[in-house]
């Protein structure tokens, strides 16, 4: 990964910068209510400030694939900005009462768990392996998230908590689906990887190591068709030419 100045006050890192900004005015919020639950005023506070950073995170990835905003900072800064927020309010949740704890450990465990084996496969496979979303995790990510935001409103209504509590039991299924088929999906790649005999001619940090470009590695040890190198070649000159006209090209999307 590069980083560069100029990526770094781009508008989707800037509303990255924004919603870790956030952070501690939230912590300040939600302790400030479990000090004096009567101040209701500092739950709504805390409720707001969440929506209003969960809204930057949408924000800033649909800014940064639409008009090509895409950088290696923000694929590092954004996914640790959005699960201290999801972090952040399900430990406060759960200390005022708001949350069952059961439901707080499985999300944060499956979180934990997720980032240790992705970086394990990566280093692994020497780069060929890395995290990717898949249905199951934008699944839980999403059915967590509403569960998450209800959970500030269940003293509203009993049946806002029964709501609640569904939508909490379904996502926790969802995220233990996910972290099965994530780690699943790796270890089979993985394998095939290693099998092929491709990583012996590779340094740690992917880069082959002879005169061979990775694109026809992967052909050599029959990890992609020829037409898949050439196509990958012709992208790669393509960007290049696009550079060389003063093109904006930032990389590739960012994990979500």
């Amino acid at each position: 990964m590069k980083f560069s100045k100029k990526d770094a006050f781009t508008i989707p890192n800037i509303l990255t910068y924004v919603r870790l900004l956030c952070l501690p005015f939230f912590l300040w919020m939600m302790f400030a209510y479990y000090a004096d639950p009567s101040r209701g005023e500092y739950l709504w506070a805390g409720f707001g400030l969440f929506v209003f950073a969960s809204a930057t995170d949408i924000a800033d990835g649909w800014i940064a694939r639409h008009f090509n905003m895409v950088s290696d900072i923000g694929k590092v800064l954004d996914p640790v900005a959005d699960k201290l927020l999801q972090c952040f309010a399900m430990l406060t949740l759960g200390i005022i009462g708001n949350m069952h704890w059961a439901f707080i450990g499985i999300i944060i465990f499956k979180e934990i768990f997720i980032g240790v084996t992705s970086k394990y496969f990566m280093r692994a496979s020497k780069r060929q392996v890395e995290q990717m979303a898949n249905k199951w995790g934008k699944a839980a990510a999403f059915t967590n998230f509403i569960g998450i935001t209800l959970a500030f409103l269940v003293d509203l209504h009993e049946a806002v908590y029964y709501v609640d509590l569904v939508i909490l039991i379904s996502g926790s299924v969802l995220a233990v689906i996910a972290a099965v088929q994530y780690t699943y999906k790796y270890e089979k790649s993985l394998l095939r990887y290693k099998r092929s005999g491709i990583l012996d001619e590779l340094d740690p940090n992917g880069e082959p190591l002879g005169e061979l470009t990775l694109e026809e590695l992967k052909v050599k040890y029959g990890l992609a068709e020829p037409s898949e190198a050439k196509n990958d070649q012709s992208a790669d000159g393509a960007a290049e030419a696009g550079s060389a006209h003063g093109e904006d090209h930032d990389g590739g999307e960012r994990n979500e």
